[in-house]
């Protein structure tokens, strides 16, 4: 006689399990599975990378071997969406379509007790559009814009142009490296009188 899969069984019963797991209705070899499953979901929640979640999988359940750890790993997001693997943009995209459907419908239909909710329509999908961006973010900003690199030691100011930064000779960019780096040593009586006051 073959045994039903976990994926198989219905949704009560697993909800039952997780909410209740010592009044399990579930056959004992599903409840382990089921058990295992929630387990690595948990481990995928902050270790989203398929490998890593076997690896911690596997010290957690020593008993089972690679290839039953990925199948965990694979029923688990198949049982339980995280973040990682829910489809968001489907979503969105499925929601906007509906919402314009029942606009058409609405609007079809043409009676006056219709176009209070065409209107509720409307405001839902401004919501799920979102509002639009008050300002663009120009793409050519880079190009229209001169950018520094502003260099203080003690107290002089250095603007360096980010563009002509590559176009420095190598030695100015390693005394300009010197003097950054190597020239605020202290010496140990600083450091005593820094320490002491």
């Amino acid at each position: 006689m073959s045994r039903k899969a976990l994926t198989d069984e219905k949704y009560e019963l697993i909800k039952a399990h997780v909410l209740d797991p010592d009044t399990s209705p579930l056959a004992e070899f599903h409840q382990v599975i089921l058990d295992r499953v929630i387990s690595v979901s948990k481990i995928l929640d902050k270790n989203p990378i398929a490998k890593h979640a076997v690896a911690l999988h596997m010290v957690k359940f020593p008993a089972i071997g690679r290839r039953q750890a990925y199948e965990d790993v694979r029923l688990a997001v198949k049982l339980f969406n995280t973040l990682h693997t829910f489809d968001y943009d489907f979503w969105q995209t499925w929601l906007i379509n509906d919402i314009i459907k029942n606009i058409e419908d609405c609007r079809k239909d043409g009676s006056p007790a219709v176009l209070k909710i065409v209107e509720m329509a409307h405001a839902n999908l401004i919501k799920a559009l979102g509002e639009k961006p008050k300002d663009i973010e120009d793409p050519k900003r880079l190009e229209k814009n001169a950018f520094y690199i502003l260099i203080q030691n003690n107290k002089t100011e250095v603007k360096i142009d980010v563009d002509n930064l590559h176009k420095l000779p190598e030695a100015t960019l390693r005394e300009l490296n010197k003097v950054l780096f190597v020239g605020n040593d202290i010496t140990e009586a600083d450091a005593i009188e820094i320490m002491g006051t």
